[in-house]
């Protein structure tokens, strides 16, 4: 559906009947509805903003080809580590007839980035701490990482030690 077609079908709907459609339509476009936006189906403040988003970037490119937004997603889905989507992703992809060997080429690309990215991080924080500048910031030191799985950089998982 084109993105100025979203936006005239919703006006006038209530929320609940506007979210219903347009997961109708990604229904009708991916073959299935994303899991997050089922999780989110029942919050139309939320899900309908991102809907309208995602259908004017993901559904409705003015310079990719759908094969290629598909292509693009698989590799962000790869790059990212998140399973769920690379999976609802191949799926999406076969049902649009794009080739196993367009797939894994994009896998490859998107997980070469990936490494490369970070090595370079990873080579940045180590060519700091050799050369000794990373202790010249102070706060640097007692900042934690909220997201970080190691223990020790994130002092709310669940298996730190505290001090």
């Amino acid at each position: 559906m084109k993105f100025e077609n979203t936006l005239k079908n919703l006006f006038g709907k209530e929320p609940d009947e506007a979210v219903q459609e347009l997961l109708k339509n990604i229904e009708d476009d991916y073959g299935e509805v994303p899991f997050i936006l089922k999780a989110m189906s029942d919050r139309p403040n939320v899900i309908l903003p991102k809907i309208i988003y995602d259908d004017a970037v993901l559904r409705n490119p003015e310079h990719l080809d759908e094969k290629t937004v598909e292509l693009v997603t698989i590799g962000v889905a790869t790059a990212l580590k998140c399973d769920h989507c690379l999976r609802m992703h191949l799926r999406v992809a076969r049902r649009k007839g794009i080739s196993q060997e367009e797939v894994f080429e994009a896998i490859l690309l998107a997980s070469a980035l990936a490494n490369t990215a970070a090595l370079a991080q990873a080579m940045r924080v180590f060519e700091e701490d050799r050369d000794g500048r990373a202790g010249d910031d102070p706060v640097a030191e007692e900042v934690e990482c909220e997201n970080c799985i190691v223990p020790e950089n994130n002092h709310n998982h669940k298996n730190s030690k505290k001090k």
